[in-house]
């Protein structure tokens, strides 16, 4: 071999040495960034901070205890996913999200579902627009929200879900009776939420009942009593009950006359 190919030949096995050095070290490096937050938390990274933002209705201290985080918990060792997972077992928690801010603050940002309706079995509970249970509702949180009243077989819980879908729609019964869809005199008391998936309305006092079915929009069939009001020339106070489940009728039945 030449001495000029001896060089060359010098330079690819050093080459080869420094790559595998390399290699080494980098491995060496990763296997100890794994196991040194496992074994030995260092100080530098211990959590000294706790960041919570995004939350108006669960104070702060009661997100920090949610996340039962060990004494003297390292920043590498937490678990975000896990972390943000706790966080929701929450009712009031819509969405957490959880991250780090190196050397030791743990950030963590929240929304919260907001109450949409009071929702009574056994007793009266704030339901979220999602369908989720909050907490029992007082009297003073019954006041400015729609009523509605589910049949059930069992009592509901905290945290337990509804159909979102029957809560919208009740919901959106409700909002049309109070801005003033068949006057502005007709007003809702409750909702009851049957269980073949219709819905009665149950009118102020002097009132009859409405029954509103599943299948038909509920602005239909807003729209159809209406008419047939104007086509029987009556009023609301006339009648007992108008059921609207049916797409063909409107079916009334008008209060007794007196003697009758």
């Amino acid at each position: 071999m030449t001495r000029k190919g001896r060089r060359i030949d010098s330079r690819l096995r050093w080459g080869a040495n420094a790559t595998i050095l390399s290699v080494l070290l980098v491995v060496l490096g990763w296997l100890v960034w794994q196991q040194v937050p496992r074994t030995t938390p260092m100080r530098y990274f211990l959590i000294s901070d706790l960041i919570v933002e995004g939350n108006r209705q669960v104070p702060t201290a009661a997100i920090i205890d949610s996340l039962a985080l060990p004494a003297h918990a390292g920043i590498l060792q937490v678990d975000l996913k896990e972390v943000a997972a706790a966080i929701l077992r929450n009712p009031w928690i819509k969405t957490a999200r959880v991250s780090r801010r190196l050397p030791a603050t743990l950030l963590v940002h929240v929304s919260e579902r907001a109450p949409s309706a009071v929702v009574a079995v056994d007793r009266p509970y704030l339901v979220s627009e999602d369908g989720l249970i909050l907490q029992e509702a007082s009297p003073a949180e019954m006041s400015d929200l729609p009523m509605l009243k589910l049949h059930a077989d069992h009592p509901l819980e905290t945290g337990g879900r509804i159909d979102p879908a029957r809560i919208e729609q009740g919901i959106y019964l409700w909002q049309r009776f109070h801005q003033g869809a068949l006057g502005p005199d007709v007003q809702v008391r409750e909702i009851q939420l049957e269980g073949d998936g219709s819905y009665t309305v149950l009118l102020d006092h002097g009132l009859p009942y409405l029954r509103f079915g599943e299948k038909d929009g509920l602005q239909q069939q807003l729209d159809r009593l209406a008419r047939a009001l104007e086509m029987r020339g009556t009023t609301l106070r006339e009648l007992e009950y108008v059921d609207l489940r049916f797409s063909d009728k409107v079916i009334v039945k008008p209060l007794p006359k007196e003697g009758a």
